[in-house]
Parts: C-alpha cells; sequence; structure tokens
C-alpha cells in the first residue's frame, strides 16, 4: 500500500482542486503565486504579471474558475514588445473578473494574448488604453490646394505629435496614419479614410496618396469645427488567440485597438458572445477600433458569433476568412511548386491545397502536399518564407497563383454569425466572410456601414498581403440590411459596394471577372432597405438561390462614389446595374424568385431612445406611413390589441406570432408592447398590412431622457434617505422649455441618495448582478432592475450615488445588462 500513497496523494489533490477557485485579489500569496494580490483600484499596481501568473497557476494546477474581486485594473508593464498578459497552454480555465475594468498602458499592442489553449473563457470585464491609438482633434481650416488640414487640440485628447512615438514591433500590420472627418457626431460623407504623411504635427496633417476621396474637391467640404480623428493603424488586435480550440469571450467590452478588437487566428470552435466593440459609453470618442470589429482569421471549424454589438470600428466589423497559405513563386507545370509563405500560417504536409489562377478566381487545380523543402523543422514561419513544395500530382500554376487550403473545417466549416448589431461602421462592411465554407448568417441587424451590409467576397488583388479562394455553401437569411453603404463614402472600389450584401469575386487587378468559382450561396427572406446601390448583388456563383427577400428603397444613389471602374465598364452600365433591386449576373443555377422590391419603408426601434433593439415585453415604436385617420391613444389601465384601427403583430425568428399591445397609433408612429417570449433574432412586424422587420434580443437596455430623445439628463426620479427614516424627494431635471439637470446635493453622510432611472428592455435580464452601472465613471450598486407595476413595458432600475461624486457636477449614467450597454443619460451631483 506504501508505494500507492504519493500516487493517491496527488489525485486526491487534483480531484480536490476541481471544485476550486482562485481569486486573484486574494489567493495570489496564500499560493505563492505572487507577493502581493491583484487589488483593484490601484492604478500604481501593475496588475499585468499578477493576472498572466494567477490564470497560469489555474491551469497547470486544475483550478477551473479564477475571479477577481470588482473594480479596475491596469496593465502598465508589458510580457513583451508584442503584448501585455501573455496566456500560453491554458488548459479548462474560466476567467470572470465579475464585471471589471481593465486598463493597458498602450493601445497598439495586444491587451491580451491567447495561444495554443483549450477550453479557455474570458468573461465580464471591460478593456481599454490609457494612451489611445488614436486621437481628435478640432479643425481649424483647409488647404485644399496643398492637401492640409489645420488642427487644434480637442478637450483631453494628446496632441497627435504623440503617435509619432508609438513603436509597432515587427511583424505587426503597420499601415500607417490615416484621418477621419465627422461633423455633428457623423462621419462626413464627403471624405472617407484618407491617408496622412508622418511624422505628424500638432498643429497640421497632410493628406497624402491619389485617391479620388482626398482630392481638392472632397476635401474642400471639410469646414473649421469638424472633428478630424487621426489614427495609427497599426498592431494585431487587443484581445488575440492562435492555435487555440474552445475559446469563448463572453460579456467583455473593447472600447479600443490600433487594430482588430477581438482577433482569432488558426482557432477552431472558437465562440465570441455578447462581446461589444464600441466607442467607450459616456465619452465623445468618434471611433472604437482602428480595424475590424470582431474577426476569425484562418478560421477553423464550428465557431459562434454571436449576439455581439460592433459600432464606430474603422474596418470591417465581423469578418471570418480562410486566407491563402502561400503564393506561387514562379511558373510550373509538374508535381514540384515554389511558393512563398503567406503570413506566419503553416502549410501542413498532408494537407490538400488549391491552385487559385489570379485571373479568373477559378480553382486551377488541387493537391496534397507531400514534402517540403526545407523541411517543416528547418522552417522560419515568417511572411514570404520560400518553401518547395512537392505535391501528389502534378498542377499548372503561374506565378502569384493562390495556394488556399482545400478542407472546408480549416476554412470556417460549421460557423454561425446570428444576433449581432452592427451600426455606424466608420469604413468597412457589416460582416465579411470570405474564402470561407458552410458558414450561416442569420438574424443579424447591419445598419449603416460604410461598406457592403453583407459582403462574400473572393480577393484576388496583388496589391495588398490579404487574397482568399472561394467560398461555398454560404447561407445569408433573415437579417436586416439597412443604409448599407451609407456612413461615410465607401473608400475603396466600386466592386465591393455594388450592393447592401454582394457576392463578388475579383481578379489580381481589382477587375470583375466572368467565372463562376464560388457556390451554393443562398441569400434568402433578408430585409434589405435604404441602399444607394442594388439590394441584392450575386456575381460569381455556380448555384445557390436568391428568393423571398425584401427590398425597398434601393438604387437611392447610384451616381456617387463610382470609383476605380474597370476596364471596358462604364458610369452609365454600372448607373444601370445599381439601380436594380436584385441583380443576378455572371452566375448558373441560381434561383432568383419571389423577392418583394414594393412597399413601403418602417423602422421599428426602442421608445426610449430609438435605438436598434427590442426585446420581448419592451416598449417598441413603428416610424413609417400607417392607415390611421385620427390619433388614438390608449386609456386604462389595460393596453388594448387594437387602436385606430390598427393591429400589430409580431412572428418572430422561429415562426411564433404574437399581438402586440398599442400605447398610441398615428399616420406616422405606433407605439406597442412587443408580445413577451419572441425569441431573439430578426422578427417579421405587421402593422396594417404593412411589413417590416425589428431586431430582437433577450434585452435591450434603452433609457427614458427628460427631452424624449434618448440623450441627455435622465427622465428619473431620486430619492434622499437619512438614517432617521425620513425619505426626502430630490429633483433630477428641470424642463423651461429645455430640460437640464438640476443638481442633486447628497445631504449628510450617512443619507443615501438613490436614483430612479425609467426605461425598457432591462426586465428579461439574466440576474441582477448582470446588471452594472457606472457613474461619472464610478462603480454604483444597482439596487433594482425589473418591471414597475404602472406602465406595461416600462422598467426602473435604482441607483444608489457613490458619495464620491459630491461636487462633480452633471456625470454621465453608463448602464449595461447581459453584456448590452444602453443609451448614455446624465444626473448632476451637487
Amino acid at each position: 500500500m506504501w508505494p500507492m500513497r504519493p500516487f493517491l496523494t496527488a489525485l486526491l489533490a487534483a480531484v480536490g482542486a476541481l471544485g476550486q477557485s482562485l481569486n486573484l485579489s486574494h489567493d495570489l500569496v496564500t499560493n505563492g503565486i505572487a507577493s502581493q494580490n491583484m487589488t483593484p483600484n490601484a492604478p500604481a499596481l501593475d496588475s499585468r504579471p499578477l493576472f498572466q501568473a494567477g490564470v497560469t497557476y489555474a491551469s497547470k494546477n486544475h483550478i477551473p474558475l479564477v475571479t477577481a474581486d470588482p473594480g479596475s485594473f491596469y496593465f502598465l508593464t508589458p510580457n513583451s514588445p508584442y503584448q501585455y498578459a501573455y496566456l500560453d497552454s491554458i488548459q479548462n480555465v474560466t476567467v470572470d473578473l465579475q464585471h471589471s475594468e481593465v486598463y493597458v498602458a498602450q493601445g497598439s499592442i495586444m491587451g491580451i494574448e491567447v495561444d495554443n489553449s483549450t477550453n479557455f473563457t474570458l468573461k465580464n470585464f471591460t478593456i481599454d488604453a490609457i494612451q489611445l491609438p488614436f486621437t481628435q482633434a478640432t479643425v481649424t481650416g483647409v488647404n485644399t490646394v496643398a492637401r492640409t488640414i489645420g488642427i487644434k487640440q480637442s478637450g483631453k485628447y494628446p496632441l497627435p505629435s504623440y503617435l509619432n512615438a508609438v513603436t509597432v514591433p515587427a511583424g505587426f500590420v503597420n499601415d500607417g496614419y490615416f484621418a477621419y472627418v465627422f461633423r455633428n457626431g457623423t462621419q462626413l460623407r464627403t471624405t472617407g479614410r484618407m491617408p496622412v504623411a508622418g511624422p505628424v504635427s500638432d498643429s497640421s496633417i497632410q493628406i497624402t496618396g491619389s485617391d479620388p476621396w482626398t482630392t481638392a474637391t472632397q476635401l474642400a467640404t471639410i469646414q473649421p469645427g469638424d472633428t478630424l480623428v487621426l489614427e495609427l493603424r497599426a498592431g494585431i488586435g487587443t484581445i488575440f488567440a492562435s492555435n487555440t480550440t474552445g475559446l469563448t469571450i463572453q460579456n467583455v467590452s473593447v472600447y479600443e485597438s490600433g487594430f482588430i478588437g477581438v482577433f482569432t487566428d488558426r482557432g477552431s470552435s472558437i465562440t465570441v458572445d455578447h462581446v461589444q466593440v464600441i466607442p467607450r459609453p459616456g465619452t465623445d470618442r468618434m471611433i472604437s477600433t482602428n480595424a475590424d470589429g470582431i474577426h476569425l482569421g484562418s478560421a477553423g471549424a464550428n465557431n459562434a458569433i454571436t449576439n455581439n454589438t460592433v459600432k464606430r470600428g474603422c474596418d470591417d466589423a465581423i469578418a471570418i476568412d480562410g486566407e491563402w497559405a502561400a503564393t506561387v513563386s514562379a511558373a510550373n507545370s509538374d508535381r514540384t511548386v515554389q511558393v512563398k509563405r503567406h503570413n506566419t500560417a503553416p502549410i501542413a504536409i498532408g494537407e490538400a491545397f488549391d491552385f487559385i489562377d489570379i485571373t479568373s478566381g477559378a480553382i486551377a487545380g488541387t493537391a496534397t502536399v507531400v514534402t517540403e523543402s526545407p523541411p517543416v523543422s528547418a522552417q522560419m514561419g515568417s511572411d514570404g518564407e520560400a518553401i518547395t513544395l512537392t505535391l501528389d500530382h502534378a498542377v499548372a500554376v503561374k506565378e502569384n497563383f493562390g495556394v488556399a487550403i482545400n478542407s472546408p473545417n480549416l476554412r470556417g466549416s460549421g460557423t454561425v454569425i446570428s444576433g449581432n448589431l452592427v451600426y455606424q461602421q466608420t469604413f468597412g462592411r457589416g460582416i465579411y466572410p470570405a474564402g470561407v465554407a458552410n458558414v450561416t448568417v442569420s438574424d443579424n441587424m447591419l445598419e449603416e456601414t460604410g461598406g457592403g451590409g453583407v459582403l462574400v467576397e473572393q480577393d484576388e488583388g496583388l496589391s495588398y498581403g490579404y487574397k482568399t479562394g472561394p467560398a461555398s455553401n454560404i447561407t445569408i437569411t433573415n437579417n436586416i440590411i439597412d443604409n448599407a453603404l451609407g456612413f461615410g463614402v465607401p473608400s475603396y472600389n466600386v466592386l465591393s459596394y455594388a450592393g447592401a450584401i454582394n457576392v463578388v469575386v475579383y481578379d489580381q487587378n481589382f477587375n470583375w471577372v466572368r467565372t463562376e468559382s464560388m457556390s451554393a450561396i443562398n441569400v434568402t427572406n433578408n430585409f434589405v432597405t435604404n441602399s444607394p446601390g442594388s439590394g441584392i448583388r450575386m456575381e460569381n456563383v455556380n448555384g445557390g438561390s436568391v428568393t423571398g427577400n425584401t427590398v425597398v428603397n434601393y438604387g437611392l444613389d447610384p451616381t456617387n462614389y463610382l470609383w476605380y471602374l474597370a476596364p471596358g465598364e462604364t458610369v452609365a452600365q454600372i448607373e444601370s446595374e445599381l439601380r436594380q433591386p436584385v441583380l443576378v449576373i455572371n452566375s448558373t443555377g441560381v434561383t432568383n424568385t419571389n423577392n418583394a422590391t414594393s412597399g413601403p419603408y418602417v423602422a421599428n426601434l426602442s421608445n426610449a431612445d430609438g435605438s436598434y433593439r427590442i426585446a420581448p415585453g419592451s416598449i417598441a415604436t413603428a416610424w413609417g406611413h400607417f392607415p390611421v385617420a385620427t390619433p388614438a391613444a390608449a386609456s386604462g389601465a389595460t393596453l388594448p390589441s387594437t387602436l385606430g384601427g390598427i393591429t400589430v403583430t409580431v412572428e418572430d425568428s422561429a415562426g411564433v406570432s404574437g399581438v402586440a399591445s398599442l400605447y398610441y397609433a398615428s399616420s406616422r408612429q405606433i407605439n406597442y408592447v412587443v408580445p413577451p417570449g419572441i425569441a431573439p433574432g430578426v422578427s417579421k412586424v405587421t402593422i396594417g398590412g404593412n411589413v417590416s422587420a425589428a431586431f430582437a434580443g433577450a434585452v435591450a437596455p434603452a433609457l427614458y431622457a427628460a427631452n424624449g430623445g434618448g440623450t441627455g439628463v435622465a427622465a428619473a426620479l431620486a430619492i434622499r434617505a437619512s438614517s432617521d427614516g425620513t425619505q426626502t424627494p430630490v429633483p433630477v431635471f428641470q424642463c423651461s422649455p429645455g430640460c437640464t439637470a438640476k443638481p442633486m446635493p447628497l445631504g449628510a453622510p450617512t443619507d443615501v441618495l438613490v436614483v430612479e432611472l425609467y426605461g425598457t428592455g432591462i426586465a428579461g435580464r439574466s440576474s441582477l448582478s448582470n446588471v452594472t452601472a457606472r457613474i461619472g465613471g464610478l462603480s454604483a450598486t444597482v439596487a433594482y432592475a425589473g418591471t414597475q407595476s404602472q406602465y406595461p413595458g416600462m422598467d426602473l432600475v435604482n441607483l444608489y450615488v457613490p458619495r464620491a461624486l459630491a461636487g462633480a457636477g452633471e456625470v454621465p449614467v453608463v448602464l449595461s445588462v447581459d453584456g448590452v450597454t444602453a443609451n448614455v443619460v446624465t444626473i448632476s451631483v451637487q
């Protein structure tokens, strides 16, 4: 028995550890992990090595849960020039930071990098940078001849010259400086992403390049007082993972990135759920990330990108791709092919690869790699590395042909992109599946994207380092695409923005091709509205369907922004195509039937702030034209289902219908309570014969403001409770006629000031612990979040005002429910 004792001791310890958790704020010293604990709200404490050591320890000791006390944590020193926290080979660990805030010192390198890990979860935190990878300035003037824009410092944003000192590590993307111009909070639609000469100065910037949206004519539309955003587009991702299986990122908000917000490379079974990539709420930041929001690169199988929000990124909001593994170096027609590695992706022996003809997009041949020279063990793994491949049979190739993975399981097979809200995307597309197979894009809302709402693209352009192979078996169904191509100017060639939903292949010179390299693309039952060009353009596809879609208000601006026409194309030809609601071209075997292309446009929005999500039991407003002769309002405690002769029926994404209760009906506006129990996703809303769509989530938190528009001072009540039990009402706002915040005294040191916020879309919260609030940047206790008894669909949130805000004046209130942040309102503290 004695020889078994060490084994039994170790086994019992491991079994016991399975039921344990590690609290980074209390257990690091006790367990000998570090000399101090990761104490929250200590700006001088470098939490990065403590976080890294604690998570690594948990993985090695089979501790499944890592937590920390809620608060703010600061990653002040990088683990290396490439990243702050580095987590390698983490197994079966969940890190729950319990709604804490993480700040990295500098936003151009990775905040958290996860490599070679399995079944690892990051959840419940926000991440921001102390030094942002962009700044904002105020325009003072424009010299259109010299193409210079005069600027001055804006608020507390740093002077632009600080970007000159940012070091970009070798191997990172470094595209240089770009500028965007905003007026009254909206991107100026006459200018797009403009390259800027470096180094940058603090008084003016020099626009460079020959892009047509940076000409003197376009620059002349910029006015003094406009806001200019200057970014250094460089880095990898704020959260980055590679070679990882079973990674989950959940209830995380990313407020900045020098490049991509959440980026995974060569990962499978990746879940990105209830993640927000948005400008920091309560600030006047114009952008969130300098490039993509969420991007799964060289994606493996069975991923889920669900229930996320992406706003104001400077490239694609949500992307998944199967990139090239290599580029052919020289023409050949036998079994031995010379290639250059593309990025650092491995070229696996025994794997089948497609060889892509970049003049047509067609697959020239498919073969399996048998051997490589130099051997894999001697390769450097660097971008551009020369490798000679021996194939199992001969394939005729030419220089610059692409080498793409053939297996669908290494091109995103089984991935679902669903339930996501994308809006005001500053430069790129809404959802971008490229070179992937067996991917479903469903029940998303894409509103005001600089590029197309959904772009399925095979990219063979040679002027930059991004390439893909053909896509196949892509399903795009039950999405709302509104105002695609409508936020800012499309800053690229016309073939990428010819439709709100666009499927296209182009050659090495960015010209349209006539071949059919993509297959089985199905675009069904989508609601496409308010498109400057076509609603749907399906091109270069062999087999598929465009059926059951509603395309309303299309071809609204077909003559605008026709950059870079290909040889042989005419403006008249392109304009004619962009005026069509649905266009299937250069394709065979594509069914094009039962698409509705006329009818009224109706927007179904939150009644509290006009935001795009609604929720079961919330109050929504439909804006449009309705057959109501005389406005009618409900009276009494019970709301009717018919008002002004109008009934509202909501059919959810699961096909279940319910009748809404009505508050108000007029010829332009219907206020209704969304039927309880509707499934998340895109619902069909029928109002007096008008059929439209609404985007539903499990929650859709929105707060009422005193001005009725969802901004400014909250429409709220406040009570100051004294230790003797006295409760004193305290006014929150005054309107005469404009509404302003009324300073609220905190009272005696023992008094408690409680603010009662009114909203909607909140009651479906998963738990009170998943409702968080910050007032003036300080964490505020949420005492209650749920229904109130008087008005159906209206919710109530009670917050304790932190006494540390004494004398703060008007401050923002930021409320988040299950990872979704509401519109920001304000209160004033005396």
